[in-house]
This record gives structure tokens, C-alpha cells and sequence, in this order.
């Protein structure tokens, strides 16, 4: 008698599984759940993985995949990924109300601003290496004369300077509006702002004007107000408008490198593009981080004598450098 042969089938949407992710640097370092969709890291690889749910919500097809895509080519190993999602997620983790929080609802709007962020950090690497080739050759070679001398010819110039600023206002503003709505997933806000000084107003309203939350906005308003109107007087340009020059030769014969400045209030200084996207980038996300901090503290459970500790420079693991972590003071513990 002949043996009925076997039908391989596909598993089912339901049946477990494994996979293996082959693109990055060394074994997983953590994962992310940001509500539809799950964050997989390496040290520079950041994976995004969807469930057959998240794919097939009504479950239409039994043989609805998994699916694995790499999205960045940076991982838990940077300050951004580290700073802005995986150590928030941690503290959260951590952490304890008196009053429901939404949690998911923070990592979520967490990961928008890593997001922006990082994006932001592409341009402005992509700027300032542009501009450091220049100025390498330049310093290396100088520059070709015509004229019988008298000529600088071609004089460099970085390609798409003003297009490639503009981009970048605008996602470090988006970023900047983001970190700006975080309060109102803590708070009951009457209104969520988009920019520091609106936010400081609601923030007196709720809190008073001895709130820490309050502090940390208006020491950092400025900051935040002089990028808005980069951003904005360059897309709206009045009275004021945001200047961009390339490189170019100064009355005294030096060549200034590629800056930009506010012309139309007072006096302006031009500073430089190159360095000064990069410390950008820095500024908001340290506004993110402190931001959340700040908020976490307020609204944590004072049961309980948590706080915030620094982890010192030589702790820092290069794989997942978060900067800070909640913990319990142990001695203020009252044991019954």
C-alpha cells in the first residue's frame, strides 16, 4: 500500500515563531513597544517590527505575515535613540502614580520626537560634512586664481545650502512643537502650545509660578524662540528676514565660512551653519530629555522617595548610553 504523501502547510498567523535579523552590529541590545509596531536595536541598527494584528487588525487572512524592516542605520548607541525613547521607556518602567498615566501614550509621542530628531541629525551632519570638505581643501590647496592672480575662480560654495537650512528649520521646529504638546499628556492644560512661551503662560495657570516645569521652560524660552524665527522669517520673511550666505570673502580678504543670521533686529551676528546645526540638535534634545524629566517627576508617586540619578561618565554604556536613570533612596524608605 502506498503512503498518502504530506501537504506542507503554511503555520498559521497564530503558531510561534523566530527570526533573525541579520543587518547590524552585534546581538540585540533592547526593544521598544510603540503601540502598533515594535522597536528592535542592535547598537546601529534600529528594526521595526509588525505583528500579523497590527497588519491584519480584522483578521481577514490566517496566514498574515510578521514583519521585519530595518528603518535606520543608527541603533541604541545613539544619544538621540538613547536619550529621547529608551531611557524615558526605562523610568517609566520604573515608576509609580498615584493617578493613571498613559504610558503607552508617552513612549508614543516620545518616539515622534526621536524621530524628528533624528532626522534632524542627518541633516545637520550631512551640512557640516559638506562644509569641513571645503574648508579641508581650502586650507590643504587654497584656491584656484584667474585673472592673472587678481581672481578667486571657481570660488566654492557648499551646493543646495539654503534648501538643505530651510529643510532643517522646519523638522527642528516640528521637533520643537512636539516637545511642547508633552506636557498636555501629563497635565489637565486648557490648551497644548506650540511654542515655549504660550507653554510657559499654561504651565503658571496649572502649577503656579514656583513650579520646577515652569523653570525649565522659561531658562530655556529663548532658545527656542531665536530657532522658531529662524524658521519662521525665513519661510515668511518681513521686516526680518533669515539670511543664509555660502561661503564668501570678507573686505579684508578672509573667507567666512557658510552662516546665517536674523537681519532686521539690530545688529546681527552671523554664526555658523556647520556648528551650529550640530549644537542644535543638542539643545532640543536636552529640552526633550529635561522636558519628560521634569514632567515624570511632577506627576510621580511621592509614596515613595524616588529620583533621578545621574549615571557617572565612566558607567556609561556606549551600546545604550542613557544619562540618567529613577531610583528609590533607599534610606528614606519607611519599613512597617
Amino acid at each position: 500500500m502506498s503512503e498518502t504523501p504530506r501537504t506542507k502547510t503554511k503555520p498559521s498567523r497564530n503558531a510561534a515563531g523566530s527570526m533573525e535579523l541579520q543587518e547590524g552590529t552585534g546581538p540585540i541590545t533592547t526593544m521598544c513597544s510603540c503601540g502598533s509596531f515594535l522597536e528592535i536595536y542592535k547598537q546601529d541598527k534600529t528594526f521595526r517590527v509588525q505583528s500579523p494584528e497590527s497588519i491584519d487588525p480584522d483578521q481577514t487572512n490566517p496566514d498574515a505575515p510578521w514583519v521585519v524592516s530595518p528603518v535606520a542605520d543608527v541603533g541604541s548607541s545613539n544619544q538621540t535613540v538613547a536619550r529621547v525613547l529608551l531611557q524615558a521607556r526605562e523610568m517609566l518602567d520604573s515608576a509609580m502614580f498615584d493617578e493613571d498615566l498613559d504610558k503607552a501614550a508617552v513612549v508614543l509621542h516620545l518616539h515622534g520626537c526621536k524621530e524628528l530628531l533624528l532626522a534632524c541629525e542627518t541633516l545637520a551632519t550631512r551640512l557640516s560634512s559638506r562644509i569641513d570638505e571645503i574648508i579641508i581643501k581650502i586650507t590643504e590647496h587654497g584656491i584656484s586664481r584667474d585673472n592673472h592672480g587678481r581672481g578667486l575662480n571657481p570660488f566654492p560654495q557648499v551646493d543646495d545650502l539654503e534648501l538643505d537650512c530651510g529643510t532643517f528649520l522646519v523638522q527642528i521646529n516640528r521637533a520643537i512643537k512636539l516637545v511642547c504638546e508633552l506636557p498636555a499628556i501629563f497635565l489637565q492644560l486648557r490648551k497644548i502650545d506650540s511654542n515655549f512661551d504660550h507653554l510657559s503662560q499654561s504651565l503658571a495657570d496649572v502649577l503656579g509660578e514656583t513650579s520646577p516645569i515652569l523653570s525649565f521652560v522659561r531658562d530655556n524660552s529663548a532658545g527656542v524662540r531665536y530657532l522658531i524665527e529662524l524658521r519662521n522669517f525665513h519661510e515668511h520673511p518681513k521686516i526680518t528676514k533669515t539670511v543664509v550666505e555660502n561661503f564668501r570673502v570678507l573686505p579684508n580678504g578672509q573667507i567666512q565660512k557658510p552662516s546665517w543670521y536674523l537681519k532686521g533686529q539690530g545688529i546681527a551676528e552671523p554664526r555658523p551653519i556647520g556648528e551650529e546645526v550640530v549644537a542644535i540638535v543638542d539643545f532640543v534634545r536636552e529640552i526633550t530629555e529635561g522636558m519628560f524629566i521634569h514632567l515624570l517627576m511632577h506627576r510621580i508617586s511621592k509614596k515613595f522617595p524616588f529620583f533621578i540619578q545621574e549615571i557617572p561618565e565612566d558607567e556609561i554604556n556606549s551600546a545604550l548610553p542613557i544619562r540618567y536613570r529613577l531610583s528609590i533612596d533607599i534610606t528614606r524608605m519607611q519599613l512597617t
